[in-house]
């Protein structure tokens, strides 16, 4: 779903409380994976870490430099749109844990995903990828898997 998601180009999708009870559903692994195992591949970089947490941090500001963006990207977000999402990053309370979860490939589109904890629930991933200049050109905040 995920990748349909970042193939359709949903962007700053609007924040959803998952069902109150609902648990994730976990695949069944043949194997062990302790976190050691990763790939390095999936090793978070700190730069990468620091980008994401700023377009998070502006997006909750509502205050975002469209120039960071991709032209299609900031076309898409509207100002309405951008008071609606700050609102509701800035409802969460402070941020009390930042960390990548995921890295997903996809043909030449390499996106990040963050899992956000927060004072208050949901805990909430930022989705984000940027283009071959360096711009932002996919973006989406939404419920914890």
């Amino acid at each position: 779903m995920i990748v349909r998601r970042l193939l359709a180009g949903v962007l700053l999708a609007g924040l959803a409380v998952p069902a109150l009870g609902a648990e994730p559903a976990q695949e069944p692994s043949a194997e062990p994976s302790p976190a050691a195992s990763r790939p390095a591949a999936s090793i978070p970089s700190p730069e990468i870490a620091a980008r994401a947490r700023a377009a998070f941090d502006a997006n909750r500001a509502g205050k975002i430099d469209r120039a960071a963006y991709s032209a299609e990207m900031s076309a898409k977000i509207t100002d309405a749109g951008l008071a609606r999402v700050a609102a509701q990053l800035r409802a969460l309370g402070d941020v009390k844990r930042f960390v990548q979860v995921r890295k997903i490939t996809v043909g030449t589109l390499v996106a990040y995903v963050f899992r956000i904890e927060t004072e208050r629930p949901p805990v909430v991933e930022e989705t984000i990828s940027w283009d071959g200049a360096g711009k932002i050109d996919l973006l989406q905040f939404g419920p914890a898997r």
